[in-house]
């Protein structure tokens, strides 16, 4: 039994010969007498506050003895400085004294301590465990031997080991046959605020850069070895040993070295070799380890290894080895750059650049380019399929108004994305757009200067065939805009848009000459009127723009256009008219048996709403050039009207089993109270209006001297709530949607907009392509297709839409689109259905027979397609265990699967592997299939090419 009997010898609190005795008894006997003397006092129904002083002792006082105990005959206030006070030692900073704990009897011999059998020194946030020890109390030296520990400090060290030397004044030390960890508490510290990310390893063992979700765990950095010598406070050398981040005594892997220095942030060393399961896998004459699992560093990649299967037709890119560098550049920014050797192909270059400055101030650039050696496919026709594609985003807030914004791309060559990228949507898209602006807010004003580009391919080359751009340049656009504003004295409101722009348009057979001036200001002028319920704004308005160049017209259907050096100028008036009648809303009482899944209660709300809008003097729409939606205003006379219906639930609110509350008593079920809470108070006695009290209670609530003292005292004032007493019963969860549908269809007045439709061509105008992204306008006509949006989440689980564009005229559907998502616990799955029947690009289908009749026309393009994609999935690839995933991408209208992806993977403690294999089925332009894998070290990185951007999860 370890002694009690502890002493302070200079600064050292020493325990005598003897065996520790615990007084437990006593100690209790003195914790019933306390409470006995608090609450005899406590229950008096006169009890006051005590008086204090009026004024401070002077200081002469301060010399004054304290007394043994308090003389009844002394009179006049208290003396304030009589009274000791206690200094609690700063936050964090713990005393300079060493407390030596021991079983058996200590000696001292001059300066130096011994002792043995459980020996416990204690000094500042360090412990020291150990079967003997000697302590010098002059140099702060410990040996000790036998079962040596060694715990705490800044950096969370756990060191175990046969015998040592550790010097506690300056925390240095030397240990033998060593086991131990550091940076445990740094781990879980981090654990509930740091999001967990991973890249690529370098072949130097580190991690490099922030990464995405990644595989992680809360291990510390473990090492072991022959001797450890501490030099600082984070400072290590060990020899002949290994380290790892896999719990021992049986890791995953290991890197094993004569010499490992560790710095705090690293460890590193010469000559290691990397063992997985054991078997050693690599050696590396260099390498890092990251003991903070956040810390970037620089260092090479491991290097990245892949193989075609892409048949020659569609240009095999053969095997494929690459290599990058990472280098950290400060605290906010990295670089990134390497190459790919494709065998049949030729070298890529690739390089990315991150900043991340303060607040949402950012910096990211990403360059890649091939030099192909080409091929030539079976038709006999050389192909080369090289290209280089940049792209900048960039934001950069430079006051609180004004902030400056860059989202920029440059690709020379689609072919070379479609074939050379990993990434599905990024090889099937048809559009880039480049834009720069500057921006100033103020008071509802914003003023912005813009340049942009549009890039969209139109018509896909084809060995002989040349492909088909179309691009759009705003060089520049200076934009200024005022929300509403209300004018003084009065209930209207007016805002403004104008623009003032310098464009140009290329296509083929057709290209602007030079830029093309454009003034356009929009002035509006509002009146809201809100009456029991209905909410009416009615605006009336002006537009006037000024091209400097314009188009001969009339035209037909697929006419080249014609540019003309005549200026044109483009007026109108606008009204519209917007009502929004008096929601109806309805609650009913779910059934019992459906109560689980949607509650007590379902609501049910119905919000229609009418628009009437009419613009009227725009006589030359023909003559206009098309350079943005600005160009597409038009004379129009129609009323749009829609219904929208949503139901709301509330869900049952889910009992928690309330857990035990650090030192408060256990209560049986039933006998929880109700007063206090987390609820603050809210559910306690109105302390300013106070209800009458039980006959046990005073008017504060306090306990009559007669009443019967409760097990545990009791407190009710609503400011300060008990802190045992139970949480408060959860409050009511907020409604959620379950379902939303909006239908919505325009019936137009003026069926020719003025005289811009074109008979047998699609035509697009601002108040169409307002209302619908698909187009349907090809003749005229009185009304639009009917649209429906519909959305049900009936949890939060599960998310279900089907939308679709209906034709009325053509009696079909021109667009419909389905999408689910799907998942509970591990499981997950993913469903989506694209089909497009409607007007094409340069051609269209006319809707009336009589009129396919008169002209002979029988058949058209259209925009015809239907696209499905699957996806369906278990696991979670940051979390230890087994996880597979499927997706495909199916082309319906040709039968064939656009690309199909499977995915496995399993994460063990401290490492996982991945494995994937991805087919591509492009045409004639790319057929291939690539199988990929990842091997990942939990908290340090990954090795392989299965990046993180391509995974299914």
């Amino acid at each position: 039994m370890k002694s009690s009997k502890l002493k302070l010898v200079d600064g050292l609190t020493q325990a005598p010969s003897g065996k520790r005795i615990r007084q437990r008894r006593l100690a209790m006997q003195l914790v019933l007498l306390f409470i006995t003397t608090i609450l005899a006092p406590l229950g008096h129904q006169h009890l006051e506050a005590q008086e204090v002083a009026r004024e401070e002792p002077p200081a002469a006082a301060s010399q004054a003895v304290l007394p043994e105990a308090p003389t009844p005959q002394q009179d006049g206030p208290l003396d304030l400085t009589q009274i000791p006070h206690a200094t609690p030692f700063s936050p964090g900073k713990v005393p300079d004294r060493v407390v030596l704990e021991s079983d058996n009897p200590q000696t001292k011999t001059g300066d130096v301590l011994a002792a043995s059998g459980n020996v416990v020194i204690t000094y500042r946030d360090h412990i020291i465990y150990a079967d003997s020890v000697t302590y010098d109390k002059a140099t702060g030296e410990v040996n000790a031997t036998g079962h040596l520990k060694v715990i705490g400090g800044e950096n969370d060290e756990h060191i175990e080991a046969s015998h040592g030397t550790y010097n506690l004044h300056t925390g240095t030390g030397r240990f033998y046959d060593v086991s131990g960890s550091v940076g445990l508490g740094k781990t879980n510290a981090k654990e509930s605020v740091v999001t967990p990310v991973i890249t690529s390893t370098s072949a130097t063992g580190g991690r490099t850069g922030p990464r995405s979700a990644g595989y992680q765990n809360s291990n510390p950095f473990l090492f072991e070895g022959r001797v450890v010598v501490k030099t600082g406070p984070e400072n290590y050398d060990v020899y002949d040993g290994a380290v790892t981040s896999c719990l021992l005594p049986n890791p995953d892997w290991q890197l094993f070295a004569n010499h490992f220095n560790m710095d705090g942030d690293k460890a590193k060393a010469y000559s290691s070799n990397f063992r997985l399961l054991g078997i050693p896998v690599f050696y590396l004459p260099y390498v890092t380890h990251p003991v903070d699992a956040d810390e970037r560093q620089s260092g090479l990649l491991i290097p990245t290894i892949g193989y075609s299967s892409a048949s020659k037709d569609t240009g095999s890119k053969g095997f494929t080895i690459g290599e990058q560098a990472y280098l950290t550049l400060g605290r906010s920014a990295d670089l990134t750059v390497g190459t790919l050797y494709y065998s049949l192909r030729g070298f890529s270059e690739n390089g990315t650049f991150r900043y991340r400055g303060p607040g949402d101030d950012f910096l990211t650039a990403h360059f890649s380019a091939l030099q192909d050696r080409g091929f030539t496919s079976a038709a006999g026709l050389y192909q080369n399929q090289g290209g280089q594609d940049i792209t900048v985003g960039y934001r950069k807030q430079l006051t609180t108004t004004t902030r400056a914004v860059v989202d920029a791309e440059y690709l020379s060559s689609y072919i070379y994305r479609e074939v050379f990228t990993e990434n599905f949507n990024q090889a099937v898209s048809s559009d880039i757009t480049s834009t720069l602006y500057l921006m100033h807010e103020r008071n509802g004003f914003a003023l912005d200067g813009r340049v942009d580009r549009y890039q969209g391919l139109k018509v896909v080359a084809i060995g002989t065939t040349p492909g088909e751009e179309v691009k759009i340049f705003h060089a520049p656009s200076i934009d200024l805009s005022a929300d509403d504003h209300r004018i003084e004295g009065t209930p209207l409101l007016w805002d403004l848009d104008t623009s003032v722009a310098a464009l140009k348009r290329t296509q083929p057979d057709f290209a602007s000459a030079g830029m093309t001036e454009r003034v356009d200001v929009h002035p509006e002028l509002s009146l809201p009127l809100h009456l029991e319920g209905w909410n009416v704004m009615s605006s009336l308005g002006a537009r006037d723009t000024f091209y400097s160049r314009s188009r001969q017209a009339p035209y037909g259907a697929n006419a080249t256009p014609i540019e003309l050096t005549q200026t044109v100028n483009r007026s109108d008036f606008e009204a519209t008219v917007d009502i929004r009648p008096p929601v109806l809303e309805r609650t009913f009482t779910v059934p019992a048996r459906f109560r689980k899944l949607l509650g007590d209660e379902v609501r049910h709300t119905i919000e229609p709403d009418i628009t009437y809008r009419d613009v009227q003097g725009i006589s030359n729409f023909l003559n206009i050039l098309r350079f943005d939606d600005i160009d597409l205003a038009s004379n129009t006379d129609e009323l749009a009207y829609g219904v929208t219906q949503h139901l709301y639930f509330r869900p049952r609110p889910k009992p928690k089993k309330a857990a035990p509350k650090p030192g408060c008593p256990v209560q049986e079920a039933g006998t929880e109270q109700s007063t206090g809470g987390s609820d603050g108070g809210a559910n306690l006695p109105d302390v300013f209006n106070p209800t009458p009290q039980a006959a046990n209670n005073d008017a504060n609530g306090i306990p009559n001297a007669w009443a019967a003292a409760p097990d545990v005292p009791l407190r009710t004032h609503g400011h300060h709530p008990d802190p045992c007493a139970p949480d408060a019963a959860p409050a009511n969860p907020p409604q959620q949607e379950w379902f939303s549908w909006r239908l919505e269809q325009k019936h137009f007045f003026n069926q020719t907009f003025g005289g811009a439709v074109i008979d047998r061509r699609r035509n697009i105008f601002d108040s169409t392509l307002s209302f619908s992204g698909v187009a349907f306008l090809t003749e005229p006509r009185s009304t639009s297709p009917l649209i429906s949006r519909m959305r049900f989440r009936t949890s939060g689980h599960t998310d279900i839409e089907y939308d679709f564009d209906y034709d009325t005229g053509a009696t079909k559907f021109t667009s419909q689109n389905v999408f689910l998502d799907v998942h509970s616990s591990r499981f997950f799955g993913g469903f989506s259905y694209a089909r497009l029947n409607a007007p094409g690009r340069f051609y269209t289908e006319v809707i009336d027979t009589t009129t396919n009749t008169a002209t002979g026309l029988t058949s058209s393009a259209v925009s015809d397609f239907s696209q499905m994609r699957v996806l369906l999935g278990y696991g979670t690839p940051s979390k230890p265990g087994l996880s597979a995933a499927v997706g495909s991408g199916i082309d319906l209208k040709l039968g064939s699967a656009q690309y199909v992806t499977v995915q496995t993977g399993y994460n063990w403690n401290c490492c996982g592997l991945s494995v994937e294999y991805r087919k591509y089925d492009f045409g004639t332009i790319r057929n291939e299939g690539t199988p990929s894998f990842s091997f990942t070290l939990a908290n340090i990185g990954s090795a392989g090419n299965l990046r993180r951007n391509q995974s299914l999860f």
